[in-house]
């Protein structure tokens, strides 16, 4: 009996090794200067970019310290400035809109000098490069009804509404729909108007799902949610630039890019590699197929060769 409970506590053992041994986390500490702390928001694409943060700085020899899915930026931004977080993700809308209570803005460029400048100078803390994924609203269509319709760009959508104005069902939440910085605004803007009568009014979570079950012709949604390509939804080009950009960056007080100079390159890999399609890809393997946050962060550096272990 002594025996057997020895024999399987040595193979239990021997399992927490491989797995410690296979997990990232595990790159030694090379580096001389203060421990890096790394936060996150507590959702699915937010924890992706967390751990990605992670692991990079863990293969490189940084000492760091895990804080993802501390929470929003209510919690995490009095942290930042309080030296007890280092560096998270944040998307440019989110301070223009919500910190800084500025206009929208719809150009990717704009938006981030102003978000740079304002953080620098208020708060010393810098914003690295920004992702070209754009996490905004967005109108979604089934793929192979634009491709029929021929409907690439919101404008596109606008003009075909225009001549079949009954044409297109419209799945949005009421408060969304009503909004002047919402619907309407979009409708004023490109010109057109939905049928009154063909919205269907949900809540945004469930616009996916009445989309693919053909309930409504497009919805609105946004735009690195995983269901888009899970569903084989597309997304119609804000060819007007109506929607405010909601491009993830990432932010890192001034103090540790002081300590380490050389940080900002070695970040801004990752920013350059995920696209809208990339990302939105990275979050359907958490959310549809059901991988885990960390996992999907560290197989996609190994998978761009940003890490090797």
């Amino acid at each position: 009996m002594r025996t057997n409970k020895l024999l399987l506590t040595i193979a239990a053992l021997l399992l927490l090794v491989a797995a410690a041994a296979s997990a990232g986390g595990t790159a030694e500490v090379t580096r001389e200067g203060p421990t890096i702390t790394v936060a996150s928001k507590a959702w699915t694409e937010q924890l992706i970019l967390g751990n990605m943060l992670l692991e990079i700085l863990r293969a490189e020899g940084y000492p760091v310290e895990d804080r993802t899915g501390l929470g929003e930026s209510d919690v995490i931004r009095p942290a930042l400035h309080a030296g007890q977080v280092d560096m998270y993700w944040e998307y440019t809308g989110t301070t223009l809109l919500t910190l800084m209570e500025h206009d929208p803005v719809g150009d990717p460029d704009e938006a981030f000098d102003l978000v740079k400048a304002w953080d620098e100078e208020t708060n010393n803390v810098t914003w690295l490069d920004y992702a070209p994924a754009n996490n905004t609203y967005v109108i979604m269509m089934r793929q192979e009804d634009a491709d029929q319709l021929g409907l690439e760009t919101i404008s596109d959508l606008a003009d075909y509404i225009n001549q079949n104005p009954e044409a297109i069902s419209f799945g949005t939440n009421d408060e969304f729909y009503e909004r002047q910085d919402g619907i309407r605004g979009l409708e004023e803007l490109y010109g057109f108007e939905f049928d009154p009568d063909g919205v269907r009014f949900m809540t945004t979570g469930l616009t996916y799902g009445a989309l693919r079950e053909g309930q409504v012709d497009a919805a609105v949604g946004f735009g690195t949610d995983g269901r888009i390509p899970a569903f084989d939804f597309v997304t119609l080009e804000d060819d007007k630039q109506y929607f405010p950009v909601y491009n993830p960056a990432p932010v890192v007080r001034m103090e540790v890019v002081q300590a380490y100079p050389e940080l900002s390159d070695l970040i801004e890999e990752i920013s350059a590699l995920l696209d809208g399609e990339t990302l939105a890809g990275l979050n359907q393997r958490v959310d549809i197929d059901e991988e885990e946050p960390e996992d999907v962060a560290l197989a996609f550096l190994r998978e761009q060769g940003l890490i090797e272990f």
